[in-house]
């Protein structure tokens, strides 16, 4: 081989592991195994790359976290994010670009994931303590009682959880309890506040040794002139205070008037939509839209995408078959793209900039991006068609053969007979 083939191989070599070197990036976690309950930082450093990114677990349910942001320059860049462990199991923290066609890198070429793998393990549970073998591990109560108020069930020492309901308006109980053992420390009893809806008590029994027993007490106090409503089948009450809302991004204050009571909501100016908060009979607070005209809920099912906010709900007018699916664990309305796996349509509205329509889910990858319709009716169209040539085309061929299959068989009966009257 000469040295002129030499020298222009090694110099090639040289620019091809040049190019791998030059843009890189890399992702690192602070461990590999947390306990439930604690926190992992998941790091992300990168040189000569620029673009848009989202970071996430691949099982939220696991360890939850995560955001995206962007790159601005190709200069060395970096940036933690922090998970939090709410389940045993294993996920994986994936980085990737955003997609949709906003990123853009100095070399032209994607930006390939990277990932690392998280394991999260159970909390060791303490032993009990014993400083004293002598010591009394009696930790359970002789009696509970909220004066003028009867338990449901009845006081039994091993029955831990009970009930009562308080009139409208009431503010204060009064817990009384008394320990079974008279060196065991009672905690969590006498007078205390409660405000309407559930509250929850706990009378937590510490024995001579240490070891503690916890009774819980749920108090409802019921509401003055409650609300009620009733939404796919479930009972709820119109929740009346303004602190249960909480605070959403994108949207204000308000009030609605709804029994001719003026109800504390939440209004998005761009979207036009109005929350209101509904209570469960187990005292759980759901955000629901509520249309003003017409007085109907649904329910309110708001995801982050990326850079975009999303409510998703129902298109009553929708000509794709509806299904349910699940997304980040929850139940949501989709349409089924018939022939077409790994992806569903979702009707929605970005609550960041208005647009009403429909969105391509993309299972896999978790990504949505705007569905042209229109688009898919000329595909649709041109397939019809497509399919009608053919259609026609296999008629021809048939009755071609069909006709060609006759003609051979004649000319056979033909050739028969000639051959019959040679013979005579």
């Amino acid at each position: 081989m000469s040295k002129k083939k030499i020298s222009f191989i090694i110099i090639c070599i040289f620019c091809f592991i040049t190019k791998i070197n030059a843009y890189t990036y890399s992702l690192n976690s602070s461990s590999s195994n947390v306990t439930v309950g604690s926190s992992v930082s998941v790091t992300l450093r990168t040189e000569d790359v620029m673009g848009f990114y989202n970071i996430t677990s691949s099982n939220g349910s696991i360890l939850a976290g995560g955001d995206g942001g962007s790159i601005d320059s190709p200069d060395p860049y970096s940036k933690t994010f922090v998970f939090t462990a709410k389940s045993v199991g294993t996920t994986t923290i994936v980085v990737s670009p955003t997609g949709g066609g906003l990123n853009v890198f100095s070399t032209e070429e994607p930006l390939y994931q990277r990932s690392v793998t998280i394991t999260v393990v159970a909390k060791n549970t303490p032993p009990s303590i014993n400083v004293n073998p002598t010591y009394s591990s009696n930790n359970y109560l002789k009696n509970l009682t909220v004066e003028g108020y009867d338990l449901t069930p009845n006081f039994e020492k091993n029955t831990l959880e009970y009930n009562i309901t308080l009139n409208p308006g009431t503010e204060k109980i009064n817990i009384g309890a008394v320990a079974e053992d008279s060196d065991a420390n009672v905690k969590g009893i006498g007078e205390l506040e409660v405000s309407e809806g559930i509250n929850t008590f706990d009378i937590v029994v510490v024995a001579e040794n240490g070891n503690e027993r916890i009774y819980k007490l749920i108090v409802t106090v019921e509401e003055k002139d409650p609300i009620k409503v009733k939404v796919n089948g479930g009972d709820y009450t119109v929740v009346k205070k303004k602190e249960l809302l909480g605070i959403k991004d994108g949207y204000e204050d308000t009030t609605v008037k709804i029994n001719n009571f003026d109800i504390p909501a939440l209004y998005n100016k761009i979207t036009g939509v109005t929350l209101v908060g509904l209570k469960d009979k187990d005292g759980n607070i759901v955000l629901y839209s509520y249309d003003t005209k017409t007085g109907e809920y649904r329910e309110y099912k708001e995801f982050k995408f990326d850079l975009m906010n999303l409510y998703i709900h129902e298109n009553k007018n929708s000509k794709y078959k509806k299904i349910t699916i699940k997304l980040q664990d929850k139940e949501i309305i989709a349409y089924d793209l018939e022939g077409i796996e790994d992806y569903y349509l979702l009707y929605a509205t970005n609550t960041m900039t208005g647009y009403e329509g429909y969105y391509l889910y993309d299972v896999k990858e978790n990504s949505v991006q705007r569905y042209d319709v229109t688009l898919l009716d000329k595909l649709t169209k041109q397939k019809d068609k497509y399919l009608a040539v053919v259609l026609v085309l296999s008629s021809v061929c048939f009755l071609t053969m069909l006709f060609l299959l006759i003609e051979i068989n004649r000319d056979s009966k033909l050739k028969n007979e000639n051959c019959n009257l040679s013979s005579n």
